[in-house]
C-alpha cells in the first residue's frame, strides 16, 4: 500500500488518488504522527470493517482502491483457463450471477433458516455435493481474483 500511496506514483489507481481521507487522519500526518499510507490503511480498515462484500458490485468497488483490471472479466477468463482448460465460457456476467447465488443462498440458510416461502415447516433441500461445489467455486473465484491482482494470466 506504502507504494501505491506515494505521492506521484504512476502505479496509484483513480479511485485512490481521489480518496478522501478524515481531517483528524490528515493532522496526525501533518504532525507526523503517522504516514500517509499508514493513514490510509487504518482509514480503510474501519470503513470496510462494516462492509458485508457477498455482492460483486461491492467488491469491485473496493477493488478498484488498487486496480484498474476489470477483475471480474479477468477472473471469469482466469477459471475458463486455469480450472476447466478452456471447457467452459464463464464471462463476466455470468461468474458474478454464480457468485450471487452462493451468497443469496448463505444469507437464506444464515437469516432465514432456510424455509420454502410462505411454509414455516419446510426447507429447501440442501446434500454434501451442493455444500462442496459451492465452497469449490468460492475457492476457485478467489484465487482467480488473487491471480488477477497478481498480474498474472
Amino acid at each position: 500500500m506504502a507504494e501505491l500511496t506515494a505521492r506521484d506514483s504512476p502505479e496509484m489507481p483513480p479511485q485512490l488518488r481521489r480518496y478522501e481521507l478524515p481531517l483528524h487522519r490528515v493532522e496526525a500526518v501533518r504532525r507526523g504522527e503517522a504516514d500517509l499510507s499508514e493513514a490510509v490503511v487504518e482509514h480503510l480498515r474501519e470503513k470496510l470493517a462494516v462492509q458485508a462484500l457477498q455482492h460483486p458490485g461491492k467488491i469491485s468497488e473496493v477493488l478498484k482502491l488498487v486496480t484498474e483490471r476489470k477483475v471480474w472479466y479477468e477472473a471469469a477468463g482466469c477459471i475458463n483457463e486455469h480450472f476447466f482448460q478452456g471447457r467452459t465460457t464463464f464471462n463476466e456476467k455470468t461468474l458474478r450471477s454464480r457468485y450471487l447465488e452462493i451468497t443469496q443462498r448463505r444469507n437464506r440458510i444464515a437469516h432465514d433458516a432456510d424455509l420454502v416461502d410462505g411454509d414455516l415447516k419446510q426447507r429447501r433441500s440442501i446434500d454434501a455435493n451442493e455444500v462442496t461445489d459451492a465452497i469449490d467455486w468460492i475457492e476457485r473465484i478467489a484465487l482467480a481474483i488473487a491471480h488477477v491482482l497478481d498480474g498474472k494470466k
